[in-house]
């Protein structure tokens, strides 16, 4: 429990002033990322030193009060310390250049007294550095501010402040701009719903206004905006974006529903349970911010390169002080450093990519996810659900003993009116075709569903069944053979069969197939175009049914006939090999192969295990998605690196017109600071790049 009290507050911006008694030092970005996990948080600053929390936040959305009790909550004593540099504000920078105009203008001695007072914390944070043996940047600009300030030139000394405390001010500035837009994305979508008011009526409010204990009512085709409880009425609840399955849910009275769920059918009155961030698609905040505490390995490179280049500075600075005597050349020189624009850049690029990913329906878990992205060089697809749409589509109807168009609307007509009984996802195939070819109802008997085999009823009073040839043939003693040949060519082309008897004789028989994606030749085809070398499928089909989808997608390899075992082992078999695997899946045992892979990318219907196992979750139900997703981290890692060369080329450049005196410290400083504003301006621009496909 953290002791506080709100200090100031206007809608939209919270100040809590905190116990001096409560030991804040080095917790500031524990107490950041535990707050900006709440949906309608946009940015929060924690000042360690002044014991205070300032909170940005959506009044829309949230009440002072809700964010209280959630910052009472944060147990400190779990933090996971991690030291905090000196948040630099707009009154930092107003007071250096007041302090540098009193140098300039003032007689020396007050300038003195203004320039030690103003330099002192940078003074103090260089030593401080020092004391901890530790050897960084800011050591480096201690030394050329307190050089300056040495030789008495307090107005250099109050300018390059001014400067360094600008620069770091921009450099923060540009890290909470790149904050706020991934917590732009955490805000809820807002729906219409009906709410049922205490006197009765019915009033039509926006779904971010309810609060715990309303009563909605949900109508078919009404998204569910709320976690809440059923207290009146029965529905069917399509739950397919969060846990995969195709068939809808009934909730009835005390069911829960959750949000990011829809009505299928049925009308219900539910109790608002939760809402905003406590609501089950808020989860997704809680991924982004996960994501953005894990360090990729660039990350710790660039980290490791800019420690070293601080001390390769210092090295220059002793030597031209060595050569010259000359302590300007020498602050100029100490003024450089490629620490800000390496250690900067990387994670700016990383979140800038991150939201453009996001606006374009992709969920990247962070900046390791991208860089394996970028690596990989085969990319295995799960089939049902993936490639496919998880469904089959009617391809042939055969009639037989009946030829022409007229024999094959009537036989489809007559299994769909049938089949329109049984969810199973074959007989929805048949029903949505008949649909599509406004086909009338066929009246029929009761129908009776044979589990695993197919349905019985009757048409004319005469027994009609449908579903496998096994069921047919030996349960119902039903002759095959005088269709044998028409039965072979029909399997050759790797169509699923269903065959309809009436009066215990064939009647004829209907052709599905997987229903593939409508992107699945163009993603598949920008895939190889952008450097994957090797497209492979996992199915559970025969070996004969799977290899010829492989051959229609041309596909390098098939893996048929495969268990949720044997997944993950054929993953592990590629990375053997020396391949850098990116696995597609969508289903629960999917799970274990998104693990393996070094990148896991899980579809949008997929359930919520593959989507907690996996690397990236497409937000959309499209393919594509995937292709874009390889394509963003070739950006971002082509950024990276292009950054890193500005960076080095051009400090080096600035130290050597520093150590040859062409340059004064304050220029020494503006330049050096522009060069690393200009390289984070590149790193944010990427958030606004076009879509692709």
């Amino acid at each position: 429990m953290i002791p506080l009290r709100i200090k100031h507050h206007i809608p939209g911006r919270i100040r809590f002033k905190l116990n001096r008694a409560t030991e804040l030092e080095d917790t500031g970005e524990w107490i950041k990322k535990s707050l900006m996990v709440i949906q309608g948080v946009s940015a929060v600053r924690v000042n360690e030193t002044a014991h205070s929390i300032v909170i940005d936040y959506d009044d829309n959305l949230l009440e002072p009060h809700t964010i209280e009790a959630r910052l009472t909550q944060i147990d400190l004593s779990e933090a996971e310390l991690e030291e905090s540099e000196h948040q630099f504000t707009r009154g930092d920078i107003a007071m250096n250049v007041i302090g540098t105009l009193s140098a300039a203008l003032l007689p020396n001695k007050w300038g003195a007294l203004t320039t030690a007072t103003l330099i002192a914390p940078t003074l103090a944070e260089g030593i401080s550095e020092l004391k901890q043996k530790r050897v960084s940047v800011e050591v480096l600009d201690a030394i050329a501010v307190g050089l300056s300030a040495y030789r008495g030139d307090y107005r250099t000394a109050m300018m390059t402040q001014t400067l360094i405390s600008l620069g770091e001010f921009m450099e923060q500035e540009t890290c909470r701009k790149s904050d706020k837009l991934l917590a732009d994305l955490m805000i809820p979508q807002e729906s219409i719903v009906w709410q049922i008011m205490p006197d009765g009526t019915r009033l039509q409010v926006s779904s971010i206004e309810l609060a715990v204990n309303d009563i909605i009512e949900l109508v078919p085709g009404d998204p569910v905006p709320i976690d809440g409880v059923v207290i009146d009425g029965a529905a069917l609840i399509n739950q397919s974006a969060l846990t995969g399955e195709s068939v809808p849910i009934r909730r009835e009275l005390d069911a829960v529903v959750y949000s990011g769920s829809s009505v299928h059918e049925g009308t219900i009155k539910v109790r608002v349970d939760k809402v905003g961030s406590e609501a089950t698609t808020a989860k997704i905040a809680q991924l982004i911010y996960d994501s953005l505490s894990e360090k990729s390995e660039i990350q710790q490179v660039t980290q490791d390169m800019a420690n070293r280049r601080v001390k390769i500075t210092l090295g220059i600075g002793a030597a031209v002080f060595a050569l010259t005597q000359d302590i300007n050349r020498v602050a100029s020189v100490f003024l450089v450093d490629y620490s800000c624009a390496l250690k900067l850049s990387t994670p700016v690029t990383f979140k800038s990519i991150m939201y453009r990913a996001a606006q374009q329906g992709i969920l990247l878990k962070g900046g390791s996810a991208i860089e394996k992205l970028a690596e990989v060089d085969v990319c295995v697809f799960d089939k049902t659900g993936t490639l496919t749409h998880g469904d089959m589509e009617v391809t042939d109807v055969v009639p037989f003993n009946c030829q022409g168009e007229h024999c094959a609307r009537d036989l489809l007509a007559i299994a769909a009116s049938v089949e329109e009984h049984s969810n199973h996802p074959l007989s929805q195939a048949v029903v949505n075709a008949a649909k599509h070819h406004q086909l009338p109802h066929i009246d029929h008997g009761e129908v009776e569903y044979v589990i695993a085999h197919g349905l019985k009823s009757t048409v004319n009073d005469h027994c009609l069944v449908m579903g496998s040839r096994h069921f047919l043939e030996s349960h119902e003693s039903v002759d095959f053979s005088a269709y044998e040949e028409q039965i072979r060519q029909y399997e050759a082309k790797g169509r699923h069969l269903i065959f309809i008897s009436h009066q215990g004789e064939l009647m004829g028989m209907i052709g599905l197939r997987d229903h593939l994606r409508e992107d699945v030749y163009q993603t598949l085809e920008d895939l190889k175009q952008l450097g994957i070398s090797q497209l492979m499928m996992i199915s559970g089909d025969s070996v004969y049914k799977a290899n010829m989808l492989g051959e229609d997608l041309k596909l390098d390899r098939v893996f048929a006939e495969a268990t949720p075992e044997t997944k993950s082992t054929i993953i592990e078999s590629l990375q053997q090999q020396g391949h850098k695997v990116m696995f597609v899946g969508d289903g629960v045992n999917d799970a274990p192969a998104l693990t393996k892979a070094n990148v896991g990318v899980a579809m949008c219907k997929g359930t919520e295990l593959a989507r907690q196992a996996a690397d990236v979750v497409l937000l959309q139900d499209r393919l594509y998605g995937v292709a874009e997703t390889y394509q963003l981290s070739q950006i971002a890692m082509k950024m990276i690196n292009s950054n890193i060369k500005v960076a080095e080329y051009v400090n080096s450049g600035i130290m050597l017109a520093a150590a040859l005196g062409w340059l004064n410290p304050t220029m020494s400083a503006l330049l050096h600071n522009g060069t690393t504003l200009g390289i984070l301006a590149r790193s944010v621009a990427i958030k606004n790049g076009p879509r692709f496909g």
